[in-house]
């Protein structure tokens, strides 16, 4: 019988040297794919959020483990995703809702936990200037403050406050260049993007995101097993990060037109997700399925990186 420890899964998933060799990986990757310095802005931004998947980890200890399998995993895929390197203010997105996670994570019964509401959703209302689409996201934020245990009056109010600071401040800059209607710009932008364009969306975004919704269901049945033997906390913000890929999923349906905002939101979850489940779970499916997992995310890649030379 083989023991767990001799499998590839768990050197892996468990490995010191993981995350170096996705480093060293997805720096040969965007070496060979950048093209100009805005691809390489592209690209530290995925590096930022990388780094905050690191830090998440390691203070809300979402697995159980030593593993630094989540943000490897999100490294590679990101860099194995040309279409992401295409640079517009919506490539910040991804960055703040990644913040947004973080300090939303940080409320669960904290002593604190306005402050960390407030910063949760000032960084909503910051992105929504960005994607306005976000503000979809706003009532479900309270439905997971009530899992997280930290709703109440006080910190209602605080996210109110937060997610309205920014429009104070733009209302301030509209009315001192003599355009006051200027706080309106996101709703405005809502109502043209209120009907989907499926037209934008290129065949590799359609393959990576056909394979990413393939393996996010496996996962998401297999993590229940998983999460059975997990303290209260990290069962709780699994969960949250489960409803929340399939909010962004939702939104994704919705407004195709901006794929490349919302995709790697849907890329950091589901390495949260595939590096919970490949670090604690250990059978004979899901040692098939790791496998799958790696083949499956190789093909895409490369068919990414063909499809950019092709139409470059």
């Amino acid at each position: 019988m083989i023991s767990a420890r001799d499998t590839l899964q768990y050197q892996i998933a468990t490995g010191r040297l993981t995350l170096p060799v996705a480093i060293l990986l997805s720096l040969l990757t965007g070496g060979i794919l950048c093209q100009s310095w805005t691809h390489v802005l592209s690209l530290v931004i995925g590096v930022l959020i990388t780094g905050l998947m690191i830090e998440m980890n390691t203070t809300f200890a979402l697995i159980r483990t030593r593993s630094t399998l989540p943000p490897a995993l999100f490294l590679i895929t990101f860099f194995l995703c040309p279409f992401l390197y295409s640079y517009s203010a919506e490539s910040w997105f991804p960055l703040l809702f990644a913040g947004m996670l973080s300090s939303l994570f940080r409320s669960y019964e904290s002593r604190y936990n306005s402050s960390s509401i407030f910063h949760a959703f000032l960084l909503i209302g910051i992105g929504s200037w960005i994607l306005p689409s976000c503000l979809f996201f706003v009532p479900f934020l309270y439905l997971h403050m009530i899992g997280l245990r930290s709703l109440s009056p006080r910190t209602f109010f605080a996210g109110m406050v937060g997610l309205s600071l920014p429009y104070w401040f733009m209302l301030c800059y509209g009315t001192y260049n003599g355009e006051p209607d200027f706080i309106l710009t996101p709703f405005r932008q809502l109502g043209q993007d209120w009907i989907p364009d499926y037209s934008t969306l290129t065949l590799s975004q359609c393959i990576s995101w056909g394979v990413f919704f393939l393996l996010a269901v496996i996962s998401s049945t297999q993590n229940f097993q998983v999460s059975r033997q997990d303290k209260v906390q990290t069962r709780i913000m699994i969960q949250s990060l489960r409803f929340t890929g399939i909010e962004v999923m939702l939104l994704m349906l919705w407004q195709p037109q901006h794929f490349n905002a919302l995709f790697p939101i849907l890329i950091m979850i589901g390495a949260i997700m595939h590096g919970h489940l490949f670090a604690l779970l250990f059978n004979r499916f899901i040692r098939y399925y790791f496998l799958c997992m790696l083949l499956l995310t190789l093909f895409a890649g490369i068919f990414n990186i063909w499809m950019h030379f092709f139409n470059s």
